[in-house]
């Protein structure tokens, strides 16, 4: 009669975790969510700053604004979006991906599209301030509205 003989290679992997002081990969998750926390607060500043100097700068009666480059708001629109992670649940990250867009056709059609960038700024001020306790569908409907006015074509107005 023959014996049955199991046989099991060494995990690699698992050695080397325990072996070098390597982080599980639940502990390494919960080091990253606690670090990326750790800047919520300086983010949300930066996001309520950026905001802002955009309506500064570019909203309704803002002095100069028509000399503004389209470089710049779509530079600023850009720090909105790289620091809106901490309220997507607002909805403002994609507010603002849709200002950008109306900066883009703005920039390739040479001409500022002013009633557009305003409905932006009103929809990115509502939604910084109360965007996480609408209803689902009202912020839904708001952000597809802000796509319909984004890419609409200059010569469409």
């Amino acid at each position: 009669m023959s014996v049955v003989r199991k046989f099991r290679p060494p995990n690699r992997l698992a050695k080397l975790i325990k072996d070098r002081g390597g982080l599980m990969a639940k502990d390494a998750i919960a080091a990253a969510e606690t670090g990326v926390e750790s800047l919520r607060e300086a983010s949300l500043a930066v996001l309520d700053e950026v905001l802002a100097e955009i309506e500064r700068r570019f909203g309704p009666g803002a002095p100069g604004r028509d000399a503004e480059s389209f470089e710049a708001l779509y530079g600023l629109t850009l720090q909105m979006i790289d620091v809106s992670t901490f309220v997507i649940d607002a909805g403002v990250d994609q507010a603002a991906i849709s200002l950008a867009a109306i900066t883009d056709s703005c920039a390739e059609a040479g001409v500022w599209r002013w009633n557009a960038i305003e409905v932006h700024l009103h929809a990115l001020r509502l939604l910084r301030s109360v965007g996480a306790q609408l209803p689902a569908a009202d912020r839904q409907a708001m952000l597809e509205g802000l796509y319909k006015v984004s890419y609409r074509k200059v010569d469409e107005l």
